[in-house]
């Protein structure tokens, strides 16, 4: 069986063996570069090499049968399935990420933002799969962005690059924390997910400002100038203002007294995402902030600390 598919818009300039993958992302690694090397995958009728990059329009035979979509994750079914809608239109969505829910699946079959727009039936034209642009830890909440085409996916990649998306955070932490302050350490990635302050780490920028505070705990807000993993958590343990609740970086004797009270998960929450200078055919963006707002559990605390105001 063969089949011959026409590069979608959404894929322009993408490499051959990216294009192929994504349709077929079953098909073991080593029968597609094989079958790139026979010569069996074409492009307008010619031998297509895998690190070819296509543009849209261009005609691909491959000597696969013809894709199917996927199926519905097993592990978003039902009322599973929703996700908090701050913003959409035809080019991204803006959810609200629950705390406890991962980002992309880590195994088949795992609950996460990805699999439930895909068992909500949100998706794009062609074999277009919405497409999370950044990450959130499984225990953190809030604003996360998705793509829904090609072109927004490559605009905000570029954005990211260039950091024309102001991402903010609010954590409640323990201590009490400057008025404000930057925290430039480098942050390297050690097995076990542990990330650790080390001079063989990559440069990483943090900035915040003390909302609150009652000098046991403090509200803040925090500005990720780069997005390494566990940023947030990381720099501020570093500086002795563990998150509340962060049992990997945290304090644990402030954990274990607001464990009785059953907080279970750092309280970290991504409160916006502004989009500063934007191009096409996200330019419409420019100068827009979306917020979510705090989860049940930190709202709780805030409540409890007599911060009202920012809730």
């Amino acid at each position: 069986m063969s089949h011959q598919f026409q590069v979608s818009p959404h894929d322009e300039g993408r490499r051959a063996d990216r294009i192929v993958r994504a349709l077929y992302p079953d098909l073991p690694l080593g029968g597609l570069m094989r079958a790139f090397r026979k010569g069996l995958i074409r492009v307008d009728g010619k031998k297509a090499s895998c690190s070819d990059h296509l543009s849209g329009g261009q005609i691909v035979d491959v000597p696969f049968e013809v894709p199917t979509r996927a199926e519905r994750p097993a592990g978003a079914r039902g009322g599973e399935a929703s996700l908090p809608l701050i913003f959409g239109d035809d080019n991204i969505l803006v959810v609200d990420k629950p705390w406890g829910l991962l980002t992309q699946p880590a195994a088949r079959g795992d609950d996460s933002v990805a699999s439930r727009l895909l068992a909500l039936s949100v998706a794009g034209e062609g074999f277009f799969r919405p497409t999370p642009v950044h990450r959130l830890d499984r225990n953190t909440s809030g604003t996360l962005l998705v793509a829904l085409n090609g072109p927004a996916l490559r605009e905000l990649h570029q954005a990211w690059r260039d950091r024309a998306v102001l991402k903010v955070y609010v954590a409640v932490v323990v201590g009490d924390i400057p008025l404000h302050g930057e925290i430039e350490l480098p942050l390297l990635k050690k097995t076990g997910n542990r990330v650790v302050v080390s001079e063989e780490g990559q440069e990483s920028l943090t900035r915040f400002r003390r909302l609150d505070g009652d000098g046991d705990l403090s509200l803040v807000e925090v500005e990720l100038v780069t997005g390494r993993p566990h940023q947030a958590r990381v720099h501020l343990a570093a500086q002795g203002f563990p998150v509340l609740g962060d049992v990997k970086y945290g304090s644990e004797e402030a954990n274990r007294l607001w464990r009785r009270r059953g907080l279970d998960r750092p309280l970290l929450h991504a409160r916006s995402l502004t989009f500063r200078e934007m191009e096409a055919p996200l330019a419409y963006l420019t100068g827009r902030t979306f917020r979510a707002p705090f989860p049940e559990d930190m709202a709780e605390v805030i409540r409890l600390r007599g911060w009202r105001n920012y809730l």
